[in-house]
């Protein structure tokens, strides 16, 4: 009896537990947990009823789909209900899924599965009358969900009619809504920059851009949308498989995933495992694989359960999120000498990595965060990131966590270290961290970008007393990396002869390999498409440079400062003595008056030319591409279903052209 009382008082915790973590999932778009250890939590639920089917409440968190609707919005029914899916996490639990399916459907030979893409971001079902979108949702609770039209309206992939030959009279589409990568660090830095809290992550980003009760906030927030079901159909084509529905989608412009695969278990489990290799190479995020039997027909035999299909299943990824200890905290001191916090943790394995250490970005994140050493904190890893700290779980302390200090001295060097906004720096111009980075940076490929030159390679030349500078980097022999351990005389060809290949590099590419503060790739360009050769650039002065579009007192500053200082004028002679050659910047001349040095925004659908061909050709011609109107905007091109950018570009009178208009301004070139 005891026992049973054990286990009926954990069941009770697990049911609280479940409510509140969807609460702030679905509600407030605010997640306590991750992904992985909310599906242990459930898992442990179901085990429990699966063992004590009488200790099973009615209502029960494992019998329900996603959150509460909110009151701000109307309710919408779905027609059929909306549903979740049951998750698979190995191989042997797909081996299961398969047994299960073979057994109700009475099949003995091999089901044919279509697998594909699993979006992580906010299930939406759109709705379509005669081929004219009139309704879009959220799943809410999966019987009711919220209206959300006029902001999903505002999404550009969704077609607002369907071509007739292909609209049936009435159909329903379900799919979800999520924020690429470049979009969800562009809303997280002007939320920064208004001081506001950044999103967690691009689902919290996504479900909060769709749920905002002005439309317009969400039409200045690019978002995209995988249509993956219908919920139903009616006077349309007969659709029979998944394969079908897919080549459906797109005949009648309907956005959806296109990288699906149809096969049995061997062609499931390459499909899953190319895209947990992969998967950032998307530029947005999915969390796992969805495997179906492709077949409607048997899928209708199988059925369903309260809560998910009995003929389909998620496949989830290692997680990229897990909780941990922060232990400790070292300084890291950069290339220009800003000090960042680092943390050490229990060591975690998220995404099939070991991570024991993860950045705590600057000191005003870590006291954001009330971060402490002692805390239980989230950590996130996503593709080549750096691992990072984005929450502390306070509920979690005892009470002896200690508070995070800046330094009051380099860690590295011991000189004085100065606050400047958000960062703590050390002024010291020989420090010997500051040296190291400067030079790991130069060779990375966000520097001079030479091959099968690491971070280790340098910090080995640098212990050996062979390299202190970029010059002597250039200047490498074979003898010199032969005398390094480890290094052979095939790998050593390799380096020099990486090194002999960005020996001849346009002012662009110098200017970022140089590592000035401030100046990263694409301000590199914008100074160097204007100043065109080195000796010009040199010779600028603050005033000169801030003539240059996007080029403010920080960058010239900093620019001028680099030049005028004498052991960076010494390097650079060193380093065109060691063979390097700085070529002029070219810039496309032509029919092009009126591009050169101008800011560009592309807003709406465009007809005549993809938007990222057309943002390369204004970089190409000396323009600049931008994501946001301000004042400093020189132009904002516009084509259909243009939203809030049309709208603030007439308010702050910058001028806007047609796709015809940009098209003769460029010379008609692509």
């Amino acid at each position: 009896m005891k026992a049973k009382r054990a286990v009926k008082d954990r069941y009770d915790e697990l049911i609280k537990l479940i409510e509140k973590y969807n609460h702030h999932y679905y509600t407030l778009d605010a997640p306590l947990v991750d992904d992985a250890e909310y599906d242990e939590v459930l898992k442990e639920l179901l085990s429990i009823e699966e063992r004590y089917p009488e200790l099973r409440l009615d209502g029960s968190p494992a019998s329900k789909v996603g959150g509460a609707v909110s009151s701000s919005f109307a309710e919408v029914r779905h027609d059929p209900p909306m549903q979740s899916l049951g998750n698979i996490f190995s191989e042997s639990e797909l081996l299961e899924f398969d047994a299960r399916i073979k057994k109700t459907a009475d099949i003995a030979d091999s089901i044919i599965y279509s697998v594909e893409l699993k979006f992580d971001g906010l299930a939406v079902e759109l709705v379509y009358r005669s081929g004219r979108l009139v309704q879009g949702s959220t799943r809410g609770n999966g019987e009711v969900g919220e209206d959300i039209t006029a902001n999903i309206s505002t999404i550009k992939d969704i077609p607002k009619t369907i071509p007739s030959e292909n609209a049936p009279d009435y159909l329903t589409v379900r799919g979800e809504v999520y924020m690429r990568h470049e979009e969800f660090e562009r809303i997280n830095r002007e939320r920064e920059a208004e001081g506001e809290s950044p999103f967690a992550n691009p689902r919290n980003a996504a479900a909060g851009s769709l749920r905002q009760l002005d439309p317009k906030i969400t039409a200045g927030r690019d978002l995209s949308i995988g249509l993956y079901g219908i919920g139903k159909i009616e006077g349309g084509p007969n659709i029979g498989d998944q394969r079908s529905m897919f080549d459906f989608f797109k005949n009648a412009g309907l956005p959806c995933s296109e990288n699906m695969e149809m096969g049995g278990l061997d062609e499931v489990r390459r499909f899953y495992e190319y895209w947990m290799r992969n998967r950032h190479s998307l530029g947005y995020d999915i969390d796992g694989v969805v495997v179906k039997v492709n077949d409607f027909s048997i899928r209708e035999g199988l059925g369903s359960t309260s809560r998910a299909p009995r003929w389909a299943a998620a496949w989830k990824f290692p997680a990229q999120e897990a909780v941990t200890v922060l232990n400790s905290v070292d300084y890291q001191v950069g290339r220009t000498g800003v000090i960042t916090p680092v943390g050490n943790l229990d060591p975690i394995n998220i995404g099939g990595v070991l991570v024991k250490r993860a950045t705590l970005h600057n000191f005003d994140e870590v006291a954001r965060l009330d971060l402490r050493i002692g805390d239980t904190v989230r950590v996130i890893r996503a593709g080549d990131v750096i691992p990072k700290v984005i929450a502390a779980l306070p509920e979690g302390r005892k009470g002896d966590e200690r508070q995070i200090s800046p330094p009051e001295s380099c860690p590295s060097c011991g000189f004085s270290v100065r606050r400047e906004e958000i960062y703590v720096r050390c002024v010291n111009e020989n420090c010997e961290a500051k040296r190291r980075e400067g030079l790991r940076f130069f060779v990375s490929k966000d520097g001079l970008d030479i091959e099968f030159f690491g971070p280790e390679l340098i910090q080995r030349l640098y212990e050996a007393g062979l390299v202190r500078n970029a010059a002597d980097i250039l200047r490498l022999r074979a003898e010199d990396l032969l005398a390094i351990e480890r290094m052979g005389e095939k790998l050593s060809e390799k380096i020099l002869a990486s090194i002999d290949k960005r020996k001849r590099i346009p002012l662009s590419f110098f200017l970022r390999a140089l590592g000035i503060r401030n100046v990263g790739e694409h301000v590199a360009k914008v100074i160097a498409r204007s100043a065109v050769s080195l000796e010009r650039l040199i010779g600028m002065n603050e005033n000169d440079l801030m003539t240059i579009n996007e080029v403010g007192p920080g960058v010239a500053e900093s620019v001028v400062e680099f030049f005028r200082a004498p052991e960076n004028k010494r390097l650079i002679e060193e380093m065109r003595a060691a063979g390097l050659v700085v070529e002029d910047e070219a810039v496309e001349t032509g029919s092009i008056e009126g591009v050169a040095g101008k800011s560009f925004v592309f807003t709406g659908r465009l007809e005549r030319m993809d938007r990222g061909k057309a943002e390369e050709l204004v970089e190409r011609l000396g323009g600049r591409a931008s994501g946001s109107v301000s004042k400093k905007t020189d132009y904002v091109v516009a084509g259909s279903e243009a939203g809030s950018k049309l709208e603030k570009a007439r308010s702050l009178g910058v001028r806007v052209l047609t796709e015809e208009e940009f098209e003769k301004l460029t010379g008609g070139k692509r």
